[in-house]
């Protein structure tokens, strides 16, 4: 039972933040150190955090989070993550985070997700939430998310979250795209 609780308590502890590209020809999201020529767009970042979201998370998911957004100084060293954000990069204008693999969440967890939201706005950064489960969605909602974001900044899934931020961003001119191989 004890090897059990550790391996359960380990697994949790080293999550990867994935930063997901789209695949060329279709609507489907995938991790971009799984597969090559996945599309980036300036100004948008994609993550999926696949992990509860607990007290003891919540500082990584916290720390991942601001590296890749750039919301401060982050941990001194890069987390382990598929991919550092570019310098050159556009800076990120609209963050979709995939709540899919989020099992469940504490109140910890979810004001963590509550600061993020009152961050990603004091930054200018549009906050997108998708593929949330019920429970973890009434959590947050408890914990005042929608003081923070309006309903419409949560999506069902990954592609309507995107096709949202596409038209927010209001690319002009030709669309171009980061491809990762």
């Amino acid at each position: 039972v004890v090897f059990s609780m550790m391996t359960v308590v380990c697994r949790t502890q080293r999550v990867q933040c994935l930063a997901l590209g789209l695949a060329e020809g279709t609507e489907l999201y995938r991790p971009l150190r799984k597969s090559h020529k996945l599309l980036q767009v300036p100004g948008l970042c994609i993550l999926s955090y696949p992990a509860p979201l607990y007290f003891g998370t919540r500082g990584q998911f916290r720390r991942i989070l601001e590296w890749h957004l750039g919301l401060g100084e982050g941990s001194k060293e890069a987390p382990k993550t598929d991919g550092p954000p570019d310098a050159a990069a556009e800076p990120v204008r609209v963050v979709v985070l995939d709540c899919s693999g989020v099992t469940f969440a504490d109140a910890a967890g979810a004001r963590e997700v509550v600061q993020l939201a009152s961050r990603c706005r004091d930054a200018g950064i549009h906050l997108l939430l998708a593929q949330c489960n019920a429970s973890v969605l009434g959590t947050l909602t408890q914990a005042g998310l929608l003081d923070r974001v309006t309903p419409e900044q949560l999506f069902v899934s990954v592609q309507d979250a995107a096709a949202h931020a596409l038209e927010r961003l209001e690319l002009s001119g030709p669309k171009t795209c980061t491809v990762w191989v």
